[in-house]
């Protein structure tokens, strides 16, 4: 009897010391939140057939709603194709060439909405601490922000394209025609967008598209005649200076034939004098005019320091130091970067 009660008494001890090693849990409070994971009610959250639908996770509403926006985003551009390689050439079409383009179609993500204020809030919810939401919009209200940028590139691209066309001044004509393009590649971009959401052609296109087309003849037709003249000073500088612009900036040594066309000419002066160093010293000290062929004076150019060349015995020696010296003269560099400016920006 008494093995029994030991035996019984020892079993007891074992259980109580098991219960108290691992403490079983108290039960869960029924308003605690059970953990699930963040996707679930993502994706329970469906947006109607043919919407763009966009996710996101923040710590608040506002991060939350700011994410699934640029999700949105993200999921309207990648699902167009989109022109953003713009290509020029010359065509000729019965006996007139003019400048030709086409789109090549790629695809580009942005995360850039351009109307979010028209994304439908479909779903905000809190899960394990944190605010997940969904929203959506449909084509229509995509293709909204598009059409409304697409409208104001194209009065900036009437007011540039006319600019173009009216400009004299060489250097603003250059600067217009840049402007007149660029407009022009992002106003065709933005139909392309709108041709991936079905969206036909805005009635202003067809009156823009001639108006492109004719600045875009007539700067070539302007490519054509403007010509660089240089006019010879007939003196080692000029000549040095003429042998090293020309293979930087196309021109020619030649008198103008018309109106049309640019026409450079140098002054010069060559002095060779004893050198406070000894020996002798010889510099040139020249300066550029810019004109119109027509007799109009648009720039002078100075050199800021002139090209010097020395030699301890003799003029000669010392004039052909100053010309082997010319060519890395900075004077020179500058003049190329200002001419460039100045120079048609035609087609090959």
């Amino acid at each position: 009897m008494s093995k029994t009660i030991l035996k019984f008494t020892l079993a007891a001890s074992i259980v109580l010391a098991g219960c108290a090693s691992h403490p079983v849990p108290p039960p869960k409070s029924v308003s605690e939140p059970v953990s699930e994971p963040l996707y679930e009610p993502l994706n329970s959250a469906q947006c109607g057939g043919g919407e763009f639908r966009g996710v996101g996770v923040g710590t608040n509403e506002k991060e939350a709603l700011g994410e699934a926006k640029v999700d949105l985003a993200k999921q309207i551009h990648s699902s167009i194709r989109v022109s953003e390689k713009y290509r020029q050439s010359q065509n000729v079409q019965n006996g007139k060439e003019i400048l030709g383009s086409d789109f090549v179609s790629e695809t580009r993500v942005e995360a850039n909405l351009l109307n979010a204020q028209d994304a439908r809030v479909l779903s905000v919810q809190q899960r394990a601490g944190e605010i997940n939401a969904v929203v959506c919009m449909t084509k229509a209200d995509a293709a909204k922000g598009f059409m409304e940028r697409q409208r104001l590139v194209a009065d900036s691209l009437e007011f540039a394209a006319n600019a173009s066309l009216e400009a004299k001044h060489p250097k603003r004509k250059n600067e217009a025609w840049q402007r007149t393009q660029t407009l022009w590649n992002k106003f065709a971009r933005l139909q392309g967008m709108l041709n991936g959401f079905g969206v036909a052609k805005a009635d202003y296109w067809e009156s823009l598209n001639t108006t492109y087309t004719q600045a875009r003849e007539a700067y070539l037709s302007y490519c054509k005649a403007q010509k660089f003249h240089w006019e010879d000073a007939g003196n080692e500088c000029s000549e040095a200076a003429f042998s090293i612009l020309s293979g930087k900036v196309k021109m020619e040594k030649a008198q103008c034939q018309s109106e049309a066309g640019l026409k450079l000419k140098l002054a010069c002066s060559e002095k060779c004098t004893p050198s406070s160093f000894g020996g002798v010293e010889c510099v040139f000290e020249p300066s550029l005019s810019v004109e119109s062929c027509g007799g109009e004076s648009y720039l002078l150019l100075k050199a800021q320091k002139p090209a010097m060349g020395r030699d301890m015995h003799n003029a000669s020696k010392a004039k052909a130091s100053l010309i082997e010296k010319l060519p890395s003269a900075e004077f020179l560099g500058e003049w190329e970067k200002e001419l460039k400016g100045w120079m048609p920006l035609c087609a090959e």
